[in-house]
């Protein structure tokens, strides 16, 4: 008779191939570990009484000299307990909880497929379960996230999610199978290490036991309503990315320059038939759609897909959102387009030859390209023409095949930034539609500001508190410009909210680096846009008693303004339309332009 907790391991090896035909090949992940070796010495008692065959599989990540020993010595183990076939996969990876669980999976899925196996067992328990749901709602997942890793998943399978740890140590015990202790499972570097060894034992300890299986339970519960709210959503991409390639069917011949230019996966959608959605479906839809287009799943995040929602619910002309791996989702008229990472310039083509707007390329008159007019020298700007999100259905550049954008088109040029074409004026960027402040406006705006500033802190030091990226060169010019004592500080911060409104949650990616109490503090800032973000960092500065706290920006949107926020120095008031340059960026490109305007469509096109 076996001891319980063998028994307890035997039977759910035996559920978990119970679907495998006579003959079929099934392989165990096995570290050396209790875990896995408790679930390898199972498989091979009950492999042969119900005619499989059984193999073994462990992964040498090489992290040390001792990885590869290791390795062989579970391989070893294997054979003793009759397994065949018996492999070591050398899967190298960076000392990474994350990248050496990629690197495993990626070489345990490739050796099941050569091998032809039906199942590739890992022997995660119930309490890594619960490790798993505890670490992803501390990082604010969603219900698929927090319904963490189903038993069965595709080819690997998850025989012990409902065993404790304990079990697979009794288990071995019971057999007399000598395992090891992974070192890295108690090494404070890692977050499931710590998880493990304090995070879950002070919540047992603190609010009773029974915490670990409440949390595999919640992922249980949670994994049902994922998948049925996933299969729904699945049926209405479909539909709507279906519709939305039928509305578009029709299309102006192409070019050969166009249709060389065509890039990678393009998903798009009718705003309105978003907009008709539930918050949970439009989430998924649209996440759906991310991948699709070339986003990498483990870089895709819930911000990122709250900004995508905004381009919906949320529209006030806002720049194109970037998503991970080169992915693009930006709105046109009523439509909404998810584009794949920029095709490869052919090498056989110079820089910016054959497209309009890349240097050195020769317009035809009256071909738009440069500046259509100059900011007037008062505080509010109106420019002369359309935000360029905001075109008649008659402007060709709506019509237009979208291009890869390259280096050469949006880098600054080694030269004053001035390009020539016959025939026309001089061009500040072949990127910009129009300028909107000009380099000496800003100059002369800055000198102002920084006047203004002198006169009200004279005799007293202050502390310039800059937010990254973009007010970098704000920062940089007006410290130059002031008269009276600095010191400066950086924050970066990254925004939380949901589709209809913020959640007034703010990450701070990076903190001060001492105290402010006591000081007084200016918070510098390039551009104030909504306010929300703006309005949390205040909140949270005067938590930490400065003397006094104040705010200057050089732009402002009012338009776009959704709370109050005092802010004692800003410079120009703009239009409500995405603007580049002077820190303002677009995917990272412009930040340096020393003046500031609006792009073209054919520049934000390229990247769509």
């Amino acid at each position: 008779m076996p001891a319980p907790a063998v028994a307890a391991v035997r039977l759910a090896v035996r559920d978990a191939v119970a679907d495998v035909p006579p003959g079929g090949l099934v392989l165990v992940a096995c570290s050396g570990g209790a875990d896995s070796l408790a679930l390898a010495a199972a498989l091979a008692f009950v492999a042969p009484r119900r005619a499989l065959r059984a193999g073994l599989l462990t992964v040498d990540h090489g992290w040390d000299d001792t990885s590869r020993p290791r390795a062989e010595e579970v391989a070893a183990s294997g054979r003793l307990l009759g397994l065949s076939p018996v492999e070591v996969l050398a899967a190298p990876s960076p000392r990474s909880e994350g990248a050496a669980r990629d690197s495993r999976r990626a070489a345990l899925l490739a050796a099941g497929e050569r091998l032809g196996a039906h199942a590739v067992l890992l022997g995660h328990t119930l309490d890594d379960q619960a490790e798993t749901v505890l670490l992803r709602l501390a990082r604010g997942s969603g219900a698929r996230s927090l319904s963490g890793m189903p038993a069965t998943d595709g080819a690997i399978r998850r025989p012990l999610l409902r065993l404790r740890r304990d079990q697979t140590r009794q288990a071995c015990q019971s057999l007399g199978l000598e395992f090891w202790d992974d070192p890295t499972n108690t090494d404070p570097a890692f977050a499931r290490a710590r998880t493990r060894s304090t995070v879950l034992p002070v919540l047992e300890a603190e609010l009773g036991p029974g915490i670990a299986e409440a949390l595999a339970r919640t992922a249980d519960l949670l994994r049902a309503d994922a998948d049925a709210l996933e299969a729904q959503a699945e049926s209405v991409y479909a539909e709507l990315a279906g519709s939305a390639a039928d509305a578009t069917a029709p299309r102006a011949p192409r070019t050969p320059l166009a249709a060389e230019a065509e890039l990678g996966p393009r998903v798009e959608f009718d705003v309105a038939a978003l907009a008709g959605l539930t918050q949970a479906l439009r989430s998924r839809v649209l996440r759906r759609a991310a991948l699709a287009a070339g986003s990498s799943a483990s870089a895709l995040r819930a911000d990122h897909i709250w900004a995508v929602e905004d381009l919906v619910t949320r529209w006030r002309g806002q720049k194109p959102v970037p998503l991970p791996s080169g992915v693009l989702a930006r709105r046109t008229g009523g439509r909404i387009a998810l584009v794949g990472p920029d095709a490869p310039v052919r090498p056989d083509m110079p820089a910016g030859a054959g497209h309009p707007g890349c240097p050195g390329v020769v317009r035809a008159p009256g071909e738009r390209g440069g500046p259509t007019s100059r900011a007037p020298a008062s505080g509010t700007l109106t420019p002369g023409t359309p935000a360029s999100g905001d075109r008649g259905p008659g402007d060709p550049a709506r019509n237009e095949e979208d291009r890869p954008v390259s280096q050469a088109a949006t880098a600054k040029p080694d030269h004053d930034g001035t390009s020539i074409p016959a025939g026309g004026p001089p061009r500040a960027h072949p990127d910009i539609d129009e300028i909107l402040v000009s380099r000496d406006e800003i100059a002369a705006k800055i000198a102002e500001l920084a006047a203004r500033v002198d006169a009200d802190y004279a005799g007293r030091e202050i502390l310039l508190v800059g937010v990254l990226k973009g007010a970098v060169m704000v920062m940089a010019d007006l410290s130059r410009a002031l008269s009276v004592p600095i010191t400066m500080e950086f924050m970066a911060v990254s925004s939380y909210g949901s589709t209809t409104s913020s959640s007034g949650v703010v990450r701070i990616l990076k903190d001060l680096d001492r105290s402010i109490e006591g000081q007084d503090v200016l918070v510098v800032e390039d551009i104030i846009d909504s306010g929300l973000t703006l309005s949390w960092l205040l909140r949270n500065l005067r938590s930490r008693g400065p003397a006094s706290l104040e705010v200057l920006a050089l732009f402002r949107k009012p338009e776009a303004i959704t709370v109050d926020v005092d802010v004692r120095y800003v410079g120009f008031d703009i239009p409500s339309a995405f603007v580049v340059g002077y820190g303002l960026d677009y995917a990272e490109h412009y930040r340096t332009l020393p003046f500031v305007g609006t792009l073209t469509p054919e520049a934000i096109a390229r990247r769509a």
